[in-house]
């Protein structure tokens, strides 16, 4: 009876023995380090990221202001190596590790910036702007070159929700007087009526108006004329 006592604790021993041994290998991965370094001014690649990729599970690292990295604790298996910085990347593939191994993974990595080729495209402003509340039209110079008026006043004459009468204008049934001008984000006090080829730009307001031309009661002309930098 005894006997069978003292060899049931030696199984026990054992197996928990064994257990532990086992469990602690299971948790025993191996280690990559390496260096990331440009393969045309030779410095060092600092915050690259580089990223171990083994059947879909993926472990990320960063590498330091010398461009080294290091992984610990690496599951044995066979990776996939990607190492990533700004729009550049290389890939080391089949890397295979073995628990209790440490492996080195040198990459060269390019940080230069190439830029493609460059489209370039005039913007011109749509007579109806979709994203633009209705009441509200604006008129660019080649717009208004070809248009058959000889000065300011005739241009809100076509503008909609407008009458003029008597050389007064009424938006929207607003009272005369209503309708305030702006050239260059001033409000004009006396005659808005400037030469036709300083204008560069009419915007005029007969619905909608933006808060900052809250003090109107009728509608707004939002006049921009010709400087330098509309004409580079």
């Amino acid at each position: 009876m005894r006997t069978t006592r003292i060899m049931l604790r030696g199984a026990i021993v054992l197996f928990l023995f064994l257990s532990f041994h086992f469990s602690f290998a299971s948790y025993a991965g191996g280690s990559i380090m390496g260096q990331v370094v440009d393969p045309v001014s030779k410095e060092p690649v600092s915050d690259a990221t580089v990223v171990l990729d083994c059947q879909g599970n993926q472990k990320m690292f960063l590498t330091n202001e010398q461009g080294f990295y290091y992984a610990s604790n690496i599951p044995a298996g066979v990776y996939i190596i990607s190492v990533s910085f700004m729009s550049n990347r290389t890939i080391i593939e089949n890397f295979k590790i073995g628990n209790d191994e440490v492996k080195e993974a040198n990459a060269e990595l390019n940080t230069s910036i190439s830029i493609g080729e460059v489209v370039k495209k005039e913007y011109r402003v749509s007579l109806l702007d979709p994203l633009q509340p209705q009441g509200v039209r604006t008129l660019e110079r080649e717009d208004i070159k070809n248009m058959p008026i000889q000065n300011i006043a005739q241009l809100q004459e076509i503008m909609p929700g407008t009458i003029e009468d008597k050389g007064q204008f009424y938006v929207r049934g607003a009272r005369a007087g209503a309708l305030a001008y702006y050239i260059d984000g001033a409000r004009v006090m006396g005659s808005a009526d400037i030469p036709l080829c300083g204008l560069d730009t009419y915007k005029s307001y007969t619905g909608f108006l933006p808060p900052k031309y809250g003090d109107c009661t009728g509608g707004a002309v939002v006049m921009e004329t010709r400087n330098f930098f509309t004409e580079h």
